[in-house]
């Protein structure tokens, strides 16, 4: 029995880490457009130290479960470079190009299992995301699935993907939203209190 309950404490741990990495990380790609609209952004209030709190916590999470935490991460460098699979980058490569090469390192490194639960899972994190910001993300010109394709729309896409994600792999379902859900959640009710 010990044994199952910390391994869920851990691996809720290490996505927790990895989700708060992500969000810094996010954040300081979005400064600027959140700055428009007077969002509140975690990479504006901690300055130039955002990117560094970004890969410490990467770290922890790698140290503490390398395969779920790198995947996600991995995933959401995918699914965030969704909206601008068109553009080029100082790789000389496509949005589309870096996604397909970073799901193929995926695969080599974790798996099918891995990156397919992780890809289904942040795209339902990201879905919801833009659900919940259509409207300051219409404000600042950021491109939202919820506004391109409809709000109703999004939410559903986003629970087809959680579903998805529970079948791909039920034993990592759990631990994973509630590691995500303490720090999305707990950023969004700071920024609205902060709001």
């Amino acid at each position: 029995m010990w044994p199952k309950i910390f391994s869920f404490l851990t691996t809720t741990a290490a996505v927790a880490c990895c989700a708060a990495a992500i969000k810094l990380a996010d954040d300081y790609l979005d400064r600027e457009n959140d700055a428009v609209v007077g969002k509140i952004n975690w990479a504006a209030v901690l300055g130039s130290g955002a990117m560094l709190y970004a890969m410490f916590l990467l770290a922890l999470a790698a140290g503490i479960n390398a395969t779920l935490s790198l995947s996600l991460f991995l995933a959401s460098y995918i699914i965030g470079m969704f909206s601008y699979w068109g553009g080029k980058y100082p790789s000389r490569l496509t949005g589309f190009q870096e996604s397909l090469l970073a799901f193929i390192v995926g695969i080599m490194l974790f798996g099918w299992n891995s990156m397919l639960f992780s890809l289904s899972f942040v795209a339902a994190i990201q879905l919801f995301d833009d659900y919940i910001d259509a409207h300051s993300d219409r404000l600042s010109g950021q491109r939202n699935l919820a506004n391109r394709f409809g709000h109703i729309e999004c939410l559903v896409s986003s629970l087809v993907c959680l579903l998805v994600a529970w079948g791909v792999n039920e034993y990592l379902f759990m631990p994973t939203i509630l590691g995500s859900g303490v720090v999305y959640f707990t950023a969004l009710r700071i920024e609205r209190g902060w709001a």
